[in-house]
């Protein structure tokens, strides 16, 4: 069998497309995009990727152009293959011509959302593909009734695929990452596990939370207890949440026997930090690396300003908790007067609640 892969934009290709649509997620046609809507969008910057077997469409990728704040990014609003040719690397190899066809138009991020609960979702989108996702949506599409969602609420994670990352480069190339760990982890670091009869164990967030674990298989558990597995979404939404409200990214997934989880990883702290130029003028940034960025400066690449002045040299940083808070921090800091500035550096004191960073 070899399966080819060709974007689509004959009219006569679209409703074939729909077919598809409704083979592989069980939906019914009033459901499915219609062949017009995709028509008319991939003649208006938007993708859609095929997967043939000789004449036969066995798989698709489709997404659009969206823009988030200032950011355009590519949408992929569905990746489907027929249930005959799953499990076969089909889904791996659209997202991975979808990715390219990206990077060719000028797009560094693809995102979209899947549903957490789900272990093939979410092994195939983090641990296959390097995704990373930290926006939970509750009940996102509202009541589904096709044949894989039906009977749960809808709730969704965004997915966030940074093209050009170091570990989705890897990973696109055929270099499988090792699991985060080799043995089950202690209970203690579990933010929500299986317990007694499979049912979620939602314990107090922690600085040791580090995993959040879901059914091996919701299908089944929805066909033996729907109640149980009502349960396992709502506690799924409150450990996520949770954990994302503090700003916790999902980082990989980890399949051991039958067990499975979520890897988390703690918020990065962002630093507002201030320079002495050569002419000993100051410039403030922010930055997580600050070696790193101090370096770029004393090479010429930090910033015009800095490239023109160099050497420069640190005279302070504060860490704050995440970018955000570091950006508020110092756009407030620049309003300050030169004066006023070096007199907090010259205190060594703390500004907006955040520490300054000793060498």
């Amino acid at each position: 069998m070899v399966i080819e892969y060709r974007l689509v934009e004959d009219v006569s290709e679209f409703e074939r497309i729909v077919d598809l649509e409704i083979d592989v997620w069980g939906l019914s046609p009033r459901d499915a995009v219609p062949s017009s809507i995709l028509h008319a969008l991939v003649c208006n910057g938007s993708v859609l990727i095929a997967a043939y077997d000789a004449d036969r469409i066995v798989g698709m990728a489709f997404a659009f152009p969206v823009r988030h704040g200032k950011r355009w990014m590519l949408w992929s609003h569905m990746t489907g293959v027929h249930p005959d040719y799953q499990g076969r690397g089909i889904g791996f190899d659209l997202k991975q011509r979808q990715r390219l066809w990206a990077l060719e138009h000028g797009y560094d991020v693809i995102g979209w959302t899947f549903d957490p609960l789900q272990r093939g979702n979410a092994n195939f989108n983090l641990r296959q593909l390097g995704v990373k996702t930290n926006i939970y949506h509750i009940n996102f599409y509202g009541e589904m009734v096709d044949a894989i969602n039906h009977g749960l609420p809808s709730d969704r994670v965004e997915a966030v695929w940074n093209l050009r990352d170091r570990q989705v480069k890897a990973l696109a190339n055929g270099k499988v990452s090792p699991p985060a760990e080799d043995a089950l982890p202690e209970e203690y670091a579990f933010l929500l596990r299986s317990g007694e009869n499979a049912h979620p164990v939602l314990s107090e967030f922690s600085d040791a939370s580090r995993y959040i674990e879901i059914p091996y298989d919701l299908s089944y558990l929805k066909r033996q207890d729907k109640d149980l597995a009502h349960a396992w979404r709502l506690a799924l939404r409150e450990a996520m949440v949770s954990a994302f409200n503090r700003g916790y990214t999902a980082v990989d997934f980890s399949v051991q026997g039958d067990r499975c989880w979520y890897v988390l990883s703690p918020p990065v702290p962002w630093s507002l930090y201030v320079l002495e130029c050569r002419d000993q003028t100051l410039y403030t940034g922010i930055t997580n690396d600050i070696p790193r960025r101090l370096a770029r400066h004393n090479a010429g690449r930090g910033a015009a300003y800095t490239a023109a002045r160099r050497p420069v040299k640190l005279l302070a940083a504060w860490e704050f908790a995440d970018r955000s808070s570091a950006l508020k921090a110092e756009t407030a800091f620049k309003q300050l007067t030169r004066q006023a500035k070096l007199d907090l550096i010259a205190q060594r004191a703390a500004y907006r609640d955040a520490r300054i960073v000793e060498d």
